[in-house]
């Protein structure tokens, strides 16, 4: 798979890197301030790009690394990160126990393999340099567990990284020296599969949700109530429509998605979490009867770009799609409220449904519940004594 004779130039423009670095969301990058995981992720990112920097020794055309935290939030993120997989030449995936749950960072991996194909597959597992984030459960070790340990030549620097994972020896000074010798030893493997072995220039597989065995359930349903289709209001800003936005903000917490046009959204919203974004010039009136006998789980959120801040019509359609029995959410305006509420429409889609949604077993034949009791015919407490209460037992004893 090798690159066209004329690549794209925005990518054409753009410097090879050492490795790109892949990992697990817990919230996207647009939130402000960043939880605990994300500023471990980027510290550590600064720490492997420093160390790299410092062993290369042909580095000249090449960036030492990339990850996502780079990323303007209102690019689109799938064509920028295949972008990036198709320009590196180390994979260093962060494994933890929400890494292989995580349907986004198992597509980055998928994307990057795919230019690994006409590699021996011993050649080709050298281009992959797994760290271990987090500690894996014990039924949970993967190969790549081992792999990553072996980079540590020192068996108790080992052992502590085993024991406690990568993030732990960055977070605390009482690891300092471990950390620091991980991370030499990460650096140092990086720099020679680059420099000894590059990779040609080659276009990575267009990334994709890699399809995970064990879901967190239903797809999340995102739809839009506009004329426009697709319907960009930050045009100019965000190069992704806002339905795509929620969507790829969804995805890159791991929770598989799907943007339909309003009657799918019908349709499925029965059986999913939903989230309707509601172009404020459709008017309060035309909203609310537009999303008329959806569940009352779905999240409705009004974009009026167009609306200056005094403005109440806004409101004034969240206010009705409340009384309508949906949960309200104020409108957004700007493109950073609209980028700040994305996660949260995300997470308040799933708490609803959790919350709302429906609960019946799924068909099949029941099964029955596991008894330590031994079984007997149903008529066989006929000649069992009766049940006593608690007050019985007390006024027999006290006599």
């Amino acid at each position: 798979m090798t690159w066209p004779d004329h690549p794209p130039a925005r990518v054409a423009a753009r410097r090879e890197t050492y490795f790109f670095l892949s990992y697990a969301h817990s919230v996207p990058l647009s939130v402000a301030p960043r939880p605990d995981t994300e500023y471990w992720v980027s510290r550590f990112f600064q720490d492997l790009c420093a160390a790299v920097q410092r062993v290369a020794t042909r580095g000249g055309g090449r960036d030492a690394g990339f990850f996502d935290g780079q990323v303007s939030p209102g690019a689109d993120f799938r064509q920028t990160l295949t972008e990036a997989l198709s320009l590196a030449h180390v994979f260093v995936p962060l494994h933890s126990p929400n890494y292989f749950r995580n349907a986004w960072a198992l597509g980055e991996r998928e994307s990057f393999r795919s230019r690994l194909t006409r590699l021996a597959p011993a050649q080709a597992e050298r281009h992959l340099l797994p760290v271990l984030w987090l500690p894996l459960p014990s039924w949970g070790d993967r190969p790549e567990t081992t792999q990553a340990l072996d980079l540590v030549p020192d068996a108790d620097d080992r052992a502590d990284y085993a024991e406690n994972g990568l993030r732990a020896l960055c977070k605390l000074s009482a690891y300092r020296r471990q950390y620091e010798s991980v991370l030499a030893a990460l650096a140092e493997r990086i720099v020679t599969v680059t420099e000894s072995q590059p990779l040609a220039r080659s276009r990575a597989a267009p990334l994709a949700s890699h399809p995970v065995a064990e879901g967190d359930g239903p797809a999340l349903v995102v739809t839009a109530l506009t004329d426009h289709a697709p319907w960009r209001p930050y045009a100019g800003q965000h190069e992704l429509a806002v339905a795509d936005y929620v969507a790829a903000t969804a995805e890159r917490l791991g929770l598989p998605t799907r943007v339909v046009d309003l009657p799918a959204a019908r349709v499925l919203a029965p059986e999913s979490p939903t989230v309707v974004l509601v172009d404020a010039a459709t008017g309060a009136a035309a909203a609310r009867a537009a999303l008329d006998g959806l569940p009352r789980w779905v999240v409705p959120l009004v974009i009026a770009t167009g609306h200056a801040r005094g403005v109440s019509a806004p409101e004034s359609i969240a206010g009705t799609l409340q009384d309508a029995g949906f949960p309200r959410i104020l409108p957004a305006r700007a493109i950073d409220e609209f980028e700040r509420y994305a996660p949260l429409l995300v997470t308040e889609a799933r708490k609803q449904f959790l919350r709302h949604g429906p609960v019946d077993p799924p068909a099949g034949p029941a099964v029955p519940r596991p008894s330590l009791r031994p079984a007997r015919p149903p008529d066989s407490g006929a000649g069992l004594p009766p049940v006593r209460s608690f007050d019985t037992m007390r006024g027999k004893d006290e006599r």
